[in-house]
């Protein structure tokens, strides 16, 4: 999968999950899939249903193919559970803490605020979504960008902050306190991270 620039609602509409916790996505007008013949329902096979587990957890973060492929790989190795440990990295990546912390809206702002170096984590210039946060990790904003954030914060009114994560939205800093518990990860949608595992380990 590369990087997808259309319509993120089709996304939606075309797995029948919201892919963002926006009110576009979780009330689509038009909720069938996309297409001429989208009133008809999907009638997938054991394969068509891993594959759409695993695309609905790979836009959900916004990674590609080969990302996802990494982090089950290094999920797989780890000594942790497999499903646990991807969660964790999926979830710490710096885009995503963005997002958690309300300073984006979606994923797609949240990896173009990295993208353009809004961040310094532990005084360090970070400008890679990808980038693993760690317990005790600090986020700032730059000096030069505070402004924009919290007119960015003041825009995302949905959420509620997990409990993993410490901001302060007044200087623009959060910590990473503790990793995520999979009673952390709040997805809109409901996920089998099993067949996502049984496409990547076939």
């Amino acid at each position: 999968m590369g990087n997808y620039c259309g319509p993120k609602v089709r996304l939606s509409r075309s797995l029948s999950v919201p892919i963002a916790e926006t009110p576009k996505h979780i009330n689509m007008k038009r909720p069938t899939r996309p297409g001429m013949h989208g009133f008809r329902p999907a009638r997938r096979t054991l394969y068509g249903r891993q594959l759409a587990e695993k695309q609905k957890l790979a836009l959900y973060y916004n990674i590609r193919n080969a990302q996802l492929r990494r982090y089950m790989a290094a999920a797989v190795s780890s000594k942790v559970n497999t499903p646990e440990a991807l969660q964790e990295l999926l979830e710490t990546r710096l885009d995503n803490v963005i997002r958690r912390l309300g300073w984006a809206r979606t994923i797609w702002q949240a990896r173009q605020l990295v993208s353009h170096g809004h961040f310094k984590v532990n005084g360090r210039r970070v400008d890679r979504p990808g980038f693993g946060m760690s317990p005790g990790d600090q986020i700032t904003v730059k000096d030069s960008s505070k402004a924009y954030i919290k007119s960015c914060i003041a825009a995302c009114t949905e959420g509620v902050v997990p409990a993993w994560l410490q901001p302060d939205n007044e200087r623009c800093e959060a910590q990473v306190i503790r990793t995520p518990t999979p009673e952390d990860v709040r997805l809109p949608f409901e996920i089998e991270y099993s067949l996502v595992i049984e496409l990547y380990t076939r």
